[in-house]
């Protein structure tokens, strides 16, 4: 490639990623290699000393602190009446790596990812990280009050607040509620690694020696949660909840 076809197959890059930021996130960038820098997986990154490479390991470390403090002030500020261990709880329900990587895949960020993978697959968590490191090219960009107002509002049209209430260990919340109530609970493993079927384990969950719910899946720790979720249903505790 000479140079007059490089330079402007970069000055395209830029156009598009500006444009990219600015649709998505409201604002004109200042700094363009920040995102640039963002958006280098390790794969595609060079040495540059003391055995750091110029990938976007750094900025993802930054962003994971800034998006944790932005998340941790929306919940203390939205939720005044919770005590710090739920804060917490729901904290670890927003900012986690499947969220993280939906919210890179949502945001079309593989477009513009530097990559040299080779025939390896592409894995989920390269997004999450690349919206992480984002966030951190965001913060030295912009500043930490047009961050936090960028991501909260990414975060409420995320419906932050419905993944927060959203009950994913029932397993837990069954037991709290028998340990409360005074109620024995007990998992059986009905089936085990039954050869020829899909699933491995088949568990049912007893509330006082009664069935209450069965589950099945290929590992027992899942066919529990199953198991959990349908006596948590069918015991009507989530209108409890």
């Amino acid at each position: 490639m000479n140079f007059a076809n490089w330079f402007k197959r970069t000055s395209q890059r830029e156009k598009e990623l500006r444009a990219f930021v600015k649709t998505q996130f409201g604002f004109s960038l200042r700094d363009y290699e920040l995102y640039e820098l963002a958006l280098r997986h390790s794969s595609a990154a060079k040495r540059i000393g003391g055995g750091i490479k110029n990938s976007n390991e750094r900025l993802e470390f930054l962003g994971d602190a800034v998006l944790d403090t932005i998340v941790a002030h929306y919940l203390y500020s939205n939720y005044p009446k919770l005590p710090e261990g739920e804060l917490t709880k729901m904290k670890a329900k927003v900012v986690n790596r499947k969220t993280l990587n939906q919210f890179g895949e949502k945001l079309g960020l593989m477009k513009y990812m530097q990559m040299r993978l080779g025939n390896q697959e592409v894995h989920q968590t390269i997004i999450g990280n690349a919206f992480e490191a984002i966030v951190g090219a965001m913060y030295l960009d912009q500043g930490f009050e047009r961050t936090s107002k960028v991501i909260t509002q990414l975060l409420v049209e995320n419906r932050i607040d419905e993944s927060i209430h959203e009950i994913t260990d029932f397993k837990s919340r069954l037991h709290e509620w028998c340990q409360k109530e005074k109620m024995s609970l007990t998992f059986e493993v009905m089936e085990e690694n039954q050869q020829g079927k899909p699933d491995a384990y088949v568990v049912q969950v007893l509330v006082n020696d009664l069935h209450q719910g069965k589950g099945s899946a290929k590992s027992k720790k899942t066919a529990e949660q199953k198991a959990a979720k349908e006596a948590f249903h069918r015991l009507k505790l989530d209108e409890l909840n």
